[in-house]
């Protein structure tokens, strides 16, 4: 049942991560305030924590929807 929670989260959190992407890219490049700050490494490390979160919210379902005594 943890491999079930898991593969789903792995796909919802690169969707997720994949749009969250997109989005901080696009407004890292529009408001970058200094130049030496990289739009497209701050947009991954945002895109990595989204995955993380989202993987992280999948395990913790896991433990909170599963059956007693299993």
């Amino acid at each position: 049942m943890l491999g079930l929670f898991l593969s789903i989260g792995c796909v919802f959190g690169a969707l997720a991560a994949a749009g969250a992407y997109v989005i901080a890219y696009g407004e890292y490049r529009q408001r970058m305030l200094k130049v030496t700050q990289d739009p497209k490494k701050m947009a991954l490390e945002t895109a990595a924590v989204t995955f993380a979160f989202i993987m992280a919210a999948s395990v913790v379902l896991y433990f909170a929807l599963r059956p007693p005594g299993e």
